[in-house]
């Protein structure tokens, strides 16, 4: 916890309900202060409904369980903060010379940072910036272990608060021409735009800021990284920009993101996007009255690459032994015991698993049997829906978990209820997210979901609805396929991807299905761990019995294939596959059976 002395709050400050809490986690790699409301959820800065009054604040803080409290900056709330990082010696108290220029110009209420090694002002007016601004001072000496910076936010933005007071004013103080000196010494360039000079450089970037400042931020889990991405594209492609102009740029308009995105991932952002092809600087030199008749295109990320991983075969082999050792090699059940069986006894992290089958042949309903199982063992699981809504998969759940037929539901409601309730008390929950469009957009929400839920099993029903970089179908899978098996490598999740056969398996004499069947792309095929069809012989041909089902196993590749081929039933009005007979116990399970040869 950090130290606070709330008396020395102002009490302009204190006064307004603009406060959150707020604790130190890890976000990519690197330590964030994340704001949070009392009631434990994550605060946004541009959400007041996610904002309280200090004392509530104070209150929860005293529990012990936040690192310290926040203050948000609203629009037009008359409020500015100017952070100054790394100019504090947090032993002595020393404040660096550049610094010292700036509080003693400003004669403003200031405080300590809650690392002692920053100080924090807060004014009264309003900033002379479009938006948030951040500039390294590269030519200063770090202290206190931070890089020497300046940060100006006037909205969508919170400083944590200490209340550890420098000497000076008690309250903040307006200095709407302070502000304006700090721009002319640390942002010169944004004042020396002459009107007759609409082609040169700082002109050209003055347009991109303020075309920024239109887009909405990237916000987790509501498109941040496609948000964050079509940014870079604009400033690259758009108005091109050289990589450092367009990354300074992308800098700031990063401040009003939530949460923000790590310098590397800005980086990524901004290469990739000036390996985008299509038109360039169709923003440049257009006046800014006449942007909203200027049709942008619309922009998709190529997959992350992996870093590389350099290691020996004694220490991959040490490795490996150790992850036995810790329970981490332990096979997980998929729920069907004849598949974990016809597998080598059921699935491990990290492998990416594929489900195929025809259009209404059972896939969903499998998966989601799998999920009900998965989640009975205490797997955080997220499920990437492109086909069904979250309404249709939780009448599954229900056709699945009640035995009270669809048409009794209503009146049964209670029972149904009952049922549910006692379903949920036994697992762990499984999230839905639905319609993510892209598999970037997917993947980002992926890892979102990593970070606050702790997922481990993820389903995506199914891949090929995801779209992709790529001219054609066959490059939009196949890059599909490539993000999903580096996000299930990079957090070592089991991941359940739903597919598409083709076709050409219809016009076969009998129905069995082959790796190339596959929809769309063979990289699906390579870079699948396990691979699974699935074949409803009832949608085939009606005469068959609609409770006989089959599963075909394609690929295993990191265990034995014990069973090629194998026969279940399924209940329909359940949503369920379920043994024809008792299964033998884990260890010894045994197939029932060979396959019917169904045509």
């Amino acid at each position: 916890m950090s130290k606070i002395n709330s008396a020395n709050i102002p009490t302009c400050m204190a006064a307004l309900p603009q406060w959150v809490l707020w604790k130190i986690a890890s976000r990519l790699g690197k330590p964030t202060k994340v704001p949070f409301q009392v009631n434990g959820q994550e605060a946004k800065s541009n959400d007041p409904i996610t904002w309280t009054t200090l004392d509530t604040v104070l209150v929860r803080y005293a529990t012990g369980d936040y690192d310290g409290i926040g203050f948000v900056f609203a629009d037009g709330g008359g409020l500015v903060g100017v952070d100054l990082d790394g100019c504090r010696d947090s032993t002595t108290g020393k404040v660096a010379d550049w610094a010292r220029e700036i509080i003693l110009k400003f004669d403003t209420y200031a405080e300590v940072s809650p690392s002692e090694s920053g100080v924090k002002l807060f004014v009264l007016g309003k900033s002379p910036f479009d938006s948030g601004k951040k500039k390294e001072l590269k030519t200063e000496v770090a202290v206190g272990g931070k890089s020497p910076g300046i940060e100006c936010y006037d909205r969508g933005r919170y400083f944590a608060v200490t209340g550890l007071r420098l000497q000076g004013p008690r309250e903040p103080q307006v200095r709407q021409i302070a502000l304006g000196w700090l721009k002319g010494k640390y942002w010169p360039d944004d004042c020396r735009i002459a009107s007759g000079d609409f082609h040169c450089e700082s002109s050209v970037m003055e347009r991109a800021r303020k075309y920024l400042v239109k887009l909405p931020p990237a916000v987790s889990g509501s498109g941040g990284h496609k948000a964050a991405f079509h940014a870079a594209c604009v400033l690259t492609l758009g108005f091109g920009l050289p990589r450092e102009a367009g990354l300074s740029l992308l800098e700031e308009w990063n401040q009003t993101c939530q949460p923000p995105w790590s310098q590397r991932e800005l980086e990524h952002k901004i290469d990739d996007a000036a390996k985008q092809s299509g038109e360039r600087n169709y923003l440049r030199n257009v006046q800014p009255e006449r942007w909203a008749q200027i049709k942008v295109p619309t922009y998709f990320s190529p997959p992350r690459k992996r870093e590389p991983v350099q290691t020996t075969l004694v220490e991959s082999a040490g490795n490996y032994l150790h992850r036995l050792l810790d329970g981490k090699g332990k096979l997980t059940e998929t729920g069907l015991p004849d598949l974990d069986y016809a597998i080598g006894g059921g699935l491990e992290h990290g492998e990416l698993v594929i489900m195929a089958g025809r259009p209404s042949h059972g896939k969903s309903a499998v998966a989601l049997q799998c999920v009900h199982h998965w989640t009975s063992l205490g797997l955080p699981t997220l499920i990437i829906s492109e086909e069904m809504s979250s309404l249709a998969l939780g009448k599954r759940t229900i056709q699945f978990l009640s035995d009270v037929p669809n048409e009794h539901w209503e009146t049964s409601a209670i029972k149904v209820a009952r049922q549910i309730d006692e379903y949920a008390a036994m697992r762990t929950p499984c999230h839905v997210i639905e319609s993510c469009g892209t598999v970037e957009l997917a993947v980002d929400l992926i890892e979102k979901a990593i970070e606050r839920y702790k997922i481990q099993v993820v389903v995506v029903d199914y891949a090929q609805l995801l779209r992709s970089s790529g001219k054609s179908r066959y490059e939009q899978t196949t890059n599909t396929s490539i993000a999903l098996r580096e996000v299930t490598n990079r957090h070592h999740l089991i991941t359940l991807a739903l597919c598409q056969l083709s076709r050409v398996i219809e016009g076969r004499p009998k129905f069995i299905p082959q790796l190339s069947d596959l929809k769309d792309t063979g990289q699906l095929e390579q870079d699948a761990d396990v691979i699974v069809f699935l074949v409803w012989p009832h949608r085939i041909d009606s005469k068959n019995d609609p409770h006989v089902y089959q599963l075909f196993v394609g690929k295993n590749r990191n265990r034995a294939i014990n069973s090629f081929a194998l026969t279940c039933r399924f209940e329909p009005a359940r949503q369920r596959v379920v043994l024809e007979k008792p299964g033998v116990s884990a260890g010894g399970y045994a197939p029932h059976g060979e396959f019917a040869d169904f045509t």
